[in-house]
């Protein structure tokens, strides 16, 4: 058990880290979306991420404590959500993903900037910071849909048949980027207040 904490406690732990929120975003969660895998998968696809995120992210005793905590929280409302989709659950779920997703961005951030040389792990981290960053803000649009619908608009009925979570990790995504296709728009205040906030961080994130 030590030795695998301390191999998820190493630099290396950002790049592995790193590949899975890429194996989670381009792979598992379109072929959920397109019923290749079903629901079942992206499910654990998530708690894999989660577990190992909380694992591998290796942050100080009061930190460890907070995202333990939340981890799991957020685990069991997620498959409470499959289970039974009730749209408290799943607000709720939401709400706990975008905390989670939040305390793994500012872990990641401190062991990229921490005293050291620059390594191509640290370059990684980076990287999956900005990833965390996009799904952090799909969780909270997520919430946003769930608490007042509609809050959105899409256009010409454009990814209203992927779940919802699936739809915004697109629309964060593209947000995030600020490539803004339009097919997908914010029309609640709130809404478009995290769509500028998103927007903003796309831009200032890789400049500072």
């Amino acid at each position: 058990m030590g030795r695998f904490a301390e191999f998820w406690a190493a630099e290396s732990g950002l790049s592995i880290f790193t590949g899975l929120l890429v194996l989670e975003v381009f792979v598992v969660s379109p072929l959920a979306t397109l019923g290749v895998l079903g629901t079942g998968p992206i499910d654990l696809a998530f708690t894999l991420l989660l577990i190992c995120g909380a694992l591998a992210l290796h942050p100080g005793r009061l930190l460890r404590v907070l995202v333990v905590v939340l981890v799991g929280i957020a685990i069991a409302l997620r498959w409470m959500a499959a289970w039974q989709p009730m749209p408290w659950i799943l607000g709720a779920g939401s709400i706990l993903a975008v905390m989670t997703f939040g305390c793994f961005a500012a872990i990641v951030l401190t062991r990229v900037f921490e005293a050291g040389p620059v390594t191509k792990h640290r370059i990684h981290g980076a990287v999956c910071a900005y990833f965390l960053f996009g799904l952090m803000w799909a969780a909270a649009y997520a919430f946003i849909e769930y608490a007042f619908p509609p809050a959105f608009n899409a256009a010409s009925g454009a990814g209203l048949a992927d779940t919802p979570i699936s739809r915004f990790v697109y629309f964060s995504f593209v947000t995030l980027t600020t490539v803004g296709y339009g097919d997908i728009t914010a029309v609640h205040p709130l809404a478009r207040t995290l769509g500028i906030a998103e927007a903003l961080t796309g831009q200032l994130y890789p400049a500072i």
